[in-house]
C-alpha cells in the first residue's frame, strides 16, 4: 500500500519571511514517520507565489511523484464566515452586538465557536484580526495550485487520488504559543526541529495531515477530530482539524 505524504505549512504573511514547511512520509503498515525539513524559512518572492513542486522537492531532496497521496495541513483559516460574506455583499444589513466577541457572526465561523466552547480557546478572527493576511496567502496559493494539480478543496472529506487540503490548528496541542506540544505528540517530532518555532508548528500541521489521510488509523498519533456530520454549516465555512484533548492529555 502506498505511503502517506503530509506537508505542513505554517503560513506567514505576504511580506514576511516566516513561511515554514515540513514534509512527512508515513508508513501505515509499520507506523513509521520519516521527516523532511530545512532549517531555513521561506519568503514569497516579489511578483511570485510558491511553486508546490519546488517547495516539496527542496525538502524531499529528490523528484516527488506522490501528489495523489499528499495531504497539506495549513495553519491558516481557509474560509470567511458566511455571514461576513453576506454582509459585504449587502445581503445582510446589520448585526446586533453579541454577548461575547466569539459570537459575532461577522468575525468568527461555526468551527471557531466549536473550538471556543469545547476547549475554551479562541482562534484569531480572519476578518477582525490580522489573520486575514495569512488567509489570503493560503487561499491564493491553493487557487493557483488547483490549476496544476487535482486538489480536493472540500475540506471536510477525504478524496482518493487528489491532494487533500485541511485547515489545522497547532496552537491547540500546546500549553502556550512558544511551548512544546503535549508529550504524546512532542515525542514524535525530531529534536532538530526546535520547539516554539514556526517550523515546529509546521511539523504539527503535517502530523494532523497524516492522521487525516489515515482516517484515524495511524496508531502513534492521537485521534483527529472531524466535523460533526449532521451540521452542514461546516460544508460552507470549513472545519479546523485538531487532535482530541482526551488523547493528547492522557
Amino acid at each position: 500500500m502506498n505511503n502517506i505524504f503530509a506537508l505542513g505549512w505554517d503560513v506567514g504573511g505576504w511580506m514576511g519571511k516566516n513561511n515554514c514547511f515540513v514534509l512527512i512520509e508515513a508508513d501505515k503498515n509499520n507506523n513509521k514517520l520519516s521527516w523532511f525539513f530545512d532549517k531555513k524559512d521561506f519568503q514569497i518572492k516579489k511578483g511570485k507565489i510558491f511553486e508546490l513542486s519546488v517547495i516539496i522537492e527542496s525538502l524531499y531532496k529528490q523528484r516527488f511523484d506522490n501528489y495523489a497521496n499528499l495531504v497539506i495541513g495549513i495553519d491558516a483559516p481557509l474560509t470567511f464566515p458566511v455571514d461576513f460574506i453576506d454582509f459585504i455583499n449587502q445581503e445582510a444589513k446589520y448585526v446586533n452586538k453579541p454577548d461575547l466577541e466569539i459570537f459575532n457572526p461577522l468575525a468568527y465561523r461555526a468551527t471557531d465557536r466549536y473550538i471556543y466552547c469545547k476547549y475554551g480557546k479562541k482562534p484569531l478572527s480572519a476578518t477582525f484580526d490580522r489573520l486575514g493576511n495569512n488567509l489570503t496567502v493560503a487561499v491564493s496559493h491553493l487557487r493557483a495550485w488547483a490549476g496544476q494539480y487535482d486538489l480536493n478543496m472540500d475540506h471536510n472529506r477525504f478524496a482518493k487520488n487528489e491532494i487533500n487540503i485541511i485547515e489545522t490548528y497547532p496552537a491547540l496541542v500546546k500549553p502556550g504559543k512558544y511551548k512544546e506540544a503535549y508529550q504524546i505528540i512532542d515525542n514524535l517530532i525530531p529534536e532538530e526541529i526546535r520547539k516554539g518555532t514556526d517550523q515546529y508548528d509546521a511539523a504539527l500541521c503535517a502530523l494532523m495531515g497524516v492522521q487525516f489521510a489515515s482516517k484515524n488509523r495511524f496508531q502513534a498519533l492521537p485521534y483527529l477530530v472531524f466535523p460533526p456530520k449532521e451540521e452542514n454549516i461546516y460544508d460552507k465555512e470549513g472545519w479546523i482539524y485538531h487532535f482530541s484533548w482526551e488523547d493528547i492529555k492522557r
